[in-house]
């Protein structure tokens, strides 16, 4: 009898068609359509694997899942997940660390020009009739020669690194792990403390995962540490900057300008960035592109699957279940 696994949210059929000879899926039918939590919970006790697809996996669903072997979630993000309550049950969970870099690295990159040459704003002026070109200005910063600091030097930063440094950036990054020395030389970045960087560098963007102990790193306190003529980039997690006090720093002149991609209660977006001017914001669509979606689809899955045939993949959370 073929294993089963339940897919939360409708993907394409041809994610699932490597794998269907060897198990049997559930999903909602209709395109993009989504199975609501409480159903999960209801069917979760006939499953081996569960593909969570944008959707929170509480110890409620934990509970339910009998005969659960693993579960994977569709992101590299997973604090929609109860992973800590997962892991005391001895349930793998797979994530997808590989497919989104390039794309989201891409997006940020985007938004560290965007907001630094105001190419948004410039758009919203011309379509409404409003041409503003005087002959010097300081409106804009090039970036070329500009300090960009990178906060989380993992996949992505390391990848929005060496895209910066194409358009003629200095990097330097911050990391609660420092690489190691040979990994900064070869990316020709420089290592700063988190406060020296905020000061030092004319557009920071944010690159670490979300964790409680990290809650709001970017706060109040944060936004008064950079200078006024920089710009933050969030295409991370929107847990780690207090948005209200973003706004408050954006409004004051206590920095230029900042590009969001995540949000803090998505996808409610603090009402007082939507009035500003100089903020970009896009809806969380860092890694949408459909060959990083399908690649993350295919990721998932095939590290579920391993997991239900007995082997370890490179993509579990929680390696320590597998013991």
């Amino acid at each position: 009898m073929k294993q089963k696994i339940l897919i939360s949210r409708n993907v394409p059929a041809a994610c699932l068609t490597p794998y269907e000879d060897e198990f049997d899926f559930t999903m909602p039918q209709e395109t993009d359509a989504s199975f609501p939590l409480a159903h999960i919970i209801d069917v979760i006790g006939d499953y081996d694997g569960y593909f969570a697809v944008d959707l929170q996996a509480p110890p409620a669903l934990f509970d339910a899942a009998k005969k659960l072997k693993a579960i994977a979630n569709f992101g590299v993000g997973y604090d929609k997940i109860d992973w800590k309550y997962a892991t005391k049950l001895g349930i793998p969970l797979l994530n997808t660390p590989t497919q989104v870099t390039e794309s989201t690295a891409e997006l940020a990159t985007a938004l560290i020009m965007d907001t630094m040459r105001g190419v948004s704003r410039y758009d919203k002026e011309v379509r409404q009739n409003v041409w503003i070109t005087p002959l010097f200005s300081d409106r804009n910063t090039q970036l070329f020669g500009s300090t960009l600091g990178i906060v989380g030097f993992g996949r992505i930063g390391k990848a929005v690194c060496k895209k910066a440094q194409g358009l003629g950036m200095t990097v330097v990054y911050y990391d609660k792990y420092r690489a190691s020395a040979d990994v900064e030389k070869a990316y020709n970045v420089e290592y700063m403390d988190f406060d020296a960087l905020l000061g030092a560098c004319d557009c920071v963007s944010l690159h670490a995962p979300y964790f409680p102990e990290n809650h709001h790193i970017f706060n109040a306190e944060t936004f008064k540490k950079m200078k006024p003529s920089a710009y933050f980039v969030n295409a991370a997690r929107g847990k780690l900057v207090d948005e209200p006090a973003l706004y408050e720093a954006l409004k004051n002149g206590v920095i230029k300008g900042a590009g969001l991609d995540v949000y803090e209660n998505e996808p409610t977006v603090y009402e007082g960035l939507l009035t500003l001017d100089n903020v970009v914001l896009t809806p969380h669509i860092a890694s949408l592109t459909m060959r990083s979606r399908m690649g993350m689809c295919d990721e998932a899955l095939q590290g579920l699957t391993a997991i239900l045939n007995g082997k370890v993949p490179h993509n579990v959370v929680n390696p320590e279940v597998l013991k």
